[in-house]
Order: C-alpha cells, then structure tokens, then sequence
C-alpha cells in the first residue's frame, strides 16, 4: 500500500474514533447535567415540603440559578421535572408557582401589628387556613394608611383568592376578588363590608355590669385615643363615668393627675382602655399606697398583658382567636358561593376577673 492510500485510511481510522470519544463526552456530561437537575428538583421538593416559600410562588429561574450555583438549562430540567410531577406549574409571563394537591388557595392577610392584640388573631386565621389545606400570605401595615395600600397590592399581585385585612381605611369597593374585614366594621353601621369583630361595647358593658354588682357606683374611665375601639368602648359606658379623661399618649405624671382627680372625686373604681394604660395607671396608684382592690378596683380592656401586672388586671378579653377563625369562615363561604347573603359577624368579649377588682364601699 502507497503512502497515498495509507495517508486517507489513517485519518478516517482517527476520525471515527475522535466521534466516538466525542459522543462518550457529551453522553457523560448529559449525565452529569442530568444529575444536577435531579439533585436540583429534591431540593425543591424538599423547599414546597417545608412551605420554604409560603406565599405558594418559586423564585425566578435566575434567581435559583444564582442561589444553587447552576446553570438556567438545569434549573429549567429541574422545574420540568415537577410539572411532570404535578407539584409545580408555570403561568405565562407571571412565574412558577406550587399546586401541590394538598395546598387550597392562598389567602391574603393584612393586620396593623404583630406584636400587639393582633397575633392571636393571626394564630386563628393560620389555623383555620391550614384545616382546610390554604395558605396564608401575611403583611404587616404598622397602623399606616398608605402601607395598607402597598400591602393589599402586593397581595393582589401575588394572585390571592381573598383578603382578610383590618385597615385604616376600607375602601376596597375596586377590588374583584372577596374581602373579609377583622375587627373592624362595627363602628360604621352602613358598612356593606363583610366582617368579624368584637363587640366592644357589650365588652364595656360586661366591666360595668362586674362593677355595679360588686357595689360599685362612682366609676372613672381613662382611655388611650384609638380610632376603632375606643368610641365603641366609650358609648358602652353611656352616661355612668362620673370622671373621665381621654389623652393619645399617657405618661406617668398623667396619670399621676388622673389619681389625684380620683381621690378628690371619690371613684372608687376606674375602666382602664387599654392594657398599657391600665398598667401604668395601677403602678402609679400602688406607688402612692393605694390599696387596690380594697381602695380602688381597675379593669383592663384588650388583655394582652393585663395577667403580667404586680396586681393581676381583671380585664375585659375580646375573643381573638375566634374572630380569626370565624373570618376564615366567613371568607370560605364567600368564594364557595358569592351570590349568598353577606355576613356580619360581632362577638361580645369575656371578662377575666382577677386581683384588681373587689367589693366597694358600703353605703
């Protein structure tokens, strides 16, 4: 054989065995790829398991590409998996998103505090939520009118069946989807609103009633100015307060005053709004040596702190796990049938007799 004939037959023999090398490369790193995806979709699986993103919505692929350090072609293989899967699915132009069989709709919640009267609420919305296989997508407003509005928005955005909010404002008339308020509504009668809230002048009503049965009959009221419950308070009392004082910020010289007017106007029981105040009144009384209850009853409104005072509060307790429990209800029935008649929900509070109460003067 010529060097001609040998030269051809040498670089064929070279070039099939360089597309042989080449086809066991790519095979590999198609396992190698493969292998990533699959280590990749575990680790989402585990992530839905642990409600790692509870608002039921992935993050983008960039994102996850960022976060686990691979490439978008992996992530992509990785998502294919759990839309074959059937716990994820992808909406155009809008993301990825959890439908795991065992997640209900997500419900939106918005509540002015999450450490004050409000986490109790919250405790019963989740709970409610979770019975029913729902989730829940939480914002706080910090008492914040135009929070209200970014958090509702956001909420909307991210594709909630229905809101459960106790705003500063209630005007969700341009809103398409249902809306449940939660302690609030009672203080305008013409609200076309859904709601849940406590009935906080029957509240006011149940101290009253404990005072007078005690015996009872000059009774003071000190209230801390609040927007939504404090005129519901106030208007349980009607005309009995013989002393009353109403400031948006107490201090300790405040309250000082308040006992001396106290004294000189012989209470003999005075209805604290709310909690903070109440505690401040009590520390102030008991500095000056007052004997209470033996000279001076006080009750609590809210019940947040009141069995934490150096004389445990009697105090009148909304009953705030149930008004998150019922607002699921009532937020239920709305998106299983929303032509039904709207519901309007009010719940008298209990009263927690402790320490701070007792008998009053013999007449």
């Amino acid at each position: 054989m010529s060097l001609c004939q040998v030269i051809p037959w040498v670089n064929r023999f070279i070039g099939m065995n360089f597309l042989r090398s080449a086809g066991r490369v790519s095979a590999v790193t198609e396992v190698v790829r493969g292998q990533k995806a699959r280590q990749l979709a575990a680790e989402l699986r585990r992530g839905i398991a642990e409600l790692r993103w509870p608002g039921g919505k992935l993050p983008t692929e960039q994102q996850l590409a960022t976060e686990q350090g691979v490439s978008l072609n992996t992530v992509r293989r990785a998502v294919d998996l759990l839309v074959q899967d059937g716990l994820v699915y992808r909406r155009q132009g809008s993301g990825m998103y959890i439908s795991s069989p065992s997640t209900g709709p997500l419900i939106g919640v918005a509540v002015p505090s999450m450490t004050y009267y409000f986490p109790r609420i919250i405790v019963g919305i989740e709970r409610e939520l979770a019975k029913h296989g729902a989730q829940m997508l939480l914002r706080s407003t910090e008492w914040d009118s135009a929070q209200t509005k970014l958090a509702i928005d956001g909420l909307v955005s991210a594709g909630v069946a229905g809101l459960i909010v106790a705003p500063d404002t209630a005007e969700f008339e341009e809103l398409d989807l249902p809306v449940v308020l939660v302690e609030r509504g009672l203080e305008d009668p013409a609200t076309l609103h859904e709601f849940v809230g406590t009935n906080h002048a029957a509240g006011a009503r149940l101290a009253l009633k404990h005072l007078k049965e005690l015996g009872h009959t000059r009774i003071g009221y000190l209230e801390r100015t609040s927007p939504h419950t404090a005129p519901q308070v106030r208007s349980g009392l009607g005309d009995v307060p013989v002393l009353s004082r109403v400031l948006d910020r107490w201090t300790r010289a405040d309250a000082e005053r308040f006992l001396a007017d106290v004294r000189r106007e012989h209470v003999t029981a005075v209805i604290c709004f709310a909690d903070r105040e109440a505690n401040l009144f009590l520390n102030v009384a008991l500095a000056q040596g007052v004997d209470v209850p033996g000279e001076l009853s006080v009750i609590s409104y809210d019940d947040e702190i009141a069995e934490l005072a150096d004389v445990p509060l009697t105090a009148v307790s909304p009953a705030k796990l149930e008004v998150g429990r019922r607002a699921v209800d009532v937020l239920r029935a709305r998106l299983a049938d929303p032509e039904s008649p709207r519901r309007q929900e009010s719940l008298v509070p209990r009263l927690m007799v402790r320490d701070s109460t007792g008998p009053g003067p013999v007449s």
